[in-house]
């Protein structure tokens, strides 16, 4: 199943290229409250799972516009990024391992590694990047975002696809040339927390759609060029040791969102200009186009 953010408010399945609305129905049927949003999609989805599907079957569709949607999670509690979490060591695009040197460092200390991007930094598919005045430097970094489904605490890794609602994509945007360049872990938050730094989208694709999150294909095209092609399997931590990590640190609630690491090191990444479409896919979920714009 998927589901995406419509704009004006309202929730809708995706099925191949049209969309069916929820609010209304799920309102009539006294299901959800009206004007719900996804985090109480996700929370009742137990509940109304059965209705969903009835509605993917017999509802009416309408052709499915890009422009129509939006975040589909627009305020979950935190963004949780892992850093460097691919095992890189190639030079090519068709490799898929993730270009760059091979990191040193262990897989127990890449949790560390892991920080927070603020709620405020997400938008939504065909939104635009915005280059904020003295960040020159502008780098999408393509990534699997996990979408948390229920309450967690304390749960063990192989237990952590309980957790875990579906999947979309993220682009963790970065500001490089931001700061005085002298602390880049430490600033980490700071250089990728500016407003529209977190696009995600275009939908969210349950988990029982996604037979294997680590056999999955990701592509970023910048103005219709290839410029990262990798495959999750090459992540360090996988989604069950992230999930089961964070959840110790913190309790983990219904549309928290936990983005699992880009492949490729900065030097191989694309910096953007006012005026590039950006166009990311991951297999099994969707694609979405991005803009590049200047602050005003």
């Amino acid at each position: 199943m998927k589901l995406a953010g419509i704009k004006q408010n309202d929730i809708a399945l995706v099925k191949n290229d049209s969309v069916i609305l929820l609010g209304e129905a799920l309102a009539r049927e006294s299901a959800l409250p009206r004007g719900f949003s996804m985090l109480e999609v996700i929370a009742e989805f137990a509940n109304i799972k059965d209705l969903l599907e009835n509605y993917a079957a017999k509802g009416t569709a309408t052709k499915l516009d890009p422009k129509m949607l939006k975040a589909p999670i627009e305020k979950p509690s935190k963004i949780w990024a892992a850093a460097t979490n691919y095992k890189r060591g190639t030079g090519g695009l068709d490799d898929a391992r993730g270009r760059g040197a091979a990191g040193t460092a262990t897989a127990e200390q890449l949790l560390e590694r892991i920080f927070l991007k603020p709620p405020s930094c997400i938008c939504g598919p065909e939104d635009n990047i915005i280059i904020p005045d003295g960040a020159e430097t502008i780098f999408p970094e393509l990534e699997l975002c996990v979408v948390i489904g229920k309450e967690t605490r304390n749960i063990s890794k192989e237990r952590a696809y309980e957790a875990i609602f579906g999947y979309m994509i993220l682009l963790d945007v970065t500001a490089r040339g931001y700061g005085s360049g002298k602390d880049l872990s430490g600033s980490r938050c700071v250089r990728k927390g500016f407003e529209t730094f977190a696009p995600i989208g275009p939908w969210i694709t349950t988990k029982d759609e996604i037979a294997d999150p680590h056999q999955l294909s990701m592509k970023l095209w910048v103005n219709g060029e290839l410029k990262q092609s990798a495959r999750t399997d090459s992540m360090v931590n996988d989604i069950p040791t992230l999930v089961s990590y964070l959840s110790q640190v913190t309790t983990l609630f219904p549309g928290d969102l936990i983005s699992t690491g880009n492949p490729d090191a900065p030097e191989f990444q694309e910096k953007l200009q006012p005026g590039d479409i950006v166009k990311s896919e991951i297999e099994g979920i969707g694609a979405m186009n991005l803009g590049v714009a200047k602050q005003s």
